[in-house]
């Protein structure tokens, strides 16, 4: 994605209503650490607990980026270039990091900020 907002082509895939599963570099390195520290093991949803719509996000990284996003992209040009694997993109994705939060200590601190 990061490419064509660069160029000032960026913005919202399809409707941009569906849910977007992201996470910062630095959460995502420091819940790890966090994981390795405490000896966890099994699945963790390593997603930031504050999804947002696909039209959020490209908002933010066009703004982050100092560059518009006002280029929708049709979710039948999805649908065209990914065929089936389209869902991924379209249907979108709410998934919170229920356990990884569930298994944090209060008196740990905050494993993840609000950005």
């Amino acid at each position: 994605m990061t490419p064509a907002f660069k160029l000032g082509l960026g913005g919202p895939i399809g409707s941009g209503r569906q849910y977007l599963a992201w996470i910062h570099i630095d959460d995502m390195v420091n819940g790890i650490l966090w994981l390795l520290d405490n000896d966890l093991r099994g699945p963790f949803n390593m997603v930031s607990p504050y999804p947002v719509h696909n039209e959020q996000f490209a908002h933010a990284l066009g703004h982050a980026l100092n560059r518009p996003a006002i280029f929708r992209v049709p979710a039948a040009a999805i649908r065209l270039l990914m065929g089936e694997s389209a869902v991924l993109v379209l249907g979108g994705q709410r998934a919170l990091p229920k356990r990884l939060e569930a298994l944090a200590s209060p008196s740990a601190g905050t494993i993840w900020k609000k950005r």
